[in-house]
């Protein structure tokens, strides 16, 4: 099982570059949560860069606008709609 997952720790290539830049977007305190640069990394296969920095922003500011304080992954995975 463990082969078929693609550890993106190890990937390079233009879709690392994207990660890398959409990563500068994440507050400081989540920058090195592997969880959330698989999340993100999906993400970005998925929808495409653009798409993938709309929704980052767009929870970000929610989150912000709530004084949530915990994980951005958490926060992410629960899809709060304020």
């Amino acid at each position: 099982m463990n082969a078929q997952v693609i550890s993106i720790e190890n990937t390079d290539g233009p879709q690392m570059l994207v990660l890398q830049r959409i990563m500068r977007m994440v507050p400081d305190r989540d920058k090195d949560d592997t969880d959330l640069k698989r999340l993100l990394a999906f993400r970005l296969m998925v929808d495409g860069e653009n798409a993938t920095k709309e929704f980052l922003m767009d929870r970000i500011r929610a989150m912000i606008q709530s004084s949530y304080h915990g994980r951005l992954l958490d926060w992410l995975k629960s899809d709060h709609r304020y």
